[in-house]
């Protein structure tokens, strides 16, 4: 299936235009960290309670989002180690006319959890799988994108959600967001004449095992 590339800029601007809360995750926040890359779509993780949801549901209607057509049927299914994986499901008469007429529920996350084409592109929802936003907004940063403040899911759950298990085409990514990392972590003291000086890291600290579609 091919995706269309997402306007993130435009994205986050009518996400923050209805006051949805949300934690920006996946490859756009890697992006947003200052990751080298092109997302192929723009990974969110709203809070789940119902004023949230209805106003993100809002914003779905207003940039027309939709299933796409020909994408795989399955389910998330959880490992014995908390991981999960995506388990395909033959196509059904049912649910390709559930995909036709879908329409997102406030009063239910999981009718949010699908990957959309939108007119601005690609618009992944997930509301649970790689931590719920309450999880991770703690630890989320706050970034500046024009006039847009937004939370941009941590360097290190980005990392863990790379890592286990480690997938070739994401090699890259971990190597640019451990250099990332590293410069976050490294201790600094500030001079009398306001020159901040940076000490090298010490080494990587262990970060939570989260999970992400595709």
């Amino acid at each position: 299936m091919e995706r269309k590339k997402p306007d993130v800029e435009s994205l986050l601007e009518i996400l923050n235009e209805h006051e949805v809360e949300y934690v920006v995750t996946g490859s756009a926040a890697a992006m947003l960290h200052g990751v080298v890359l092109d997302p192929g779509d723009l990974d969110i993780t709203p809070a789940l309670h119902r004023d949230n949801l209805d106003r993100l549901r809002r914003v779905l209607e207003a940039i027309h989002a939709r299933q796409y057509e020909n994408a795989s049927f399955g389910h998330w299914e959880a490992a014995a180690a908390g991981e999960h994986r995506w388990v395909r499901e033959e196509a059904t008469p049912e649910n390709v006319a559930a995909r036709a007429s879908w329409t997102p529920n406030p009063q239910d996350s999981t009718t949010f959890d699908y990957l959309l084409d939108s007119d601005f592109g690609s618009i992944d929802i997930v509301p649970t799988i790689s931590g719920t936003y309450d999880e991770l907004a703690h630890r989320a940063v706050n970034v500046q994108t024009g006039r847009n403040s937004i939370l941009v899911e941590a360097v290190s759950d980005l990392l863990a959600t790379l890592t286990v298990p480690r997938r070739e085409k994401d090699a890259d990514r971990v190597r640019q967001l451990r250099r990332i990392q590293c410069r976050q972590r490294a201790p600094h003291v500030t001079s009398k004449d306001g020159t901040r000086v940076t000490f090298p890291n010490t080494g990587p600290r262990e970060a939570p095992i989260l999970w992400l579609r595709g």
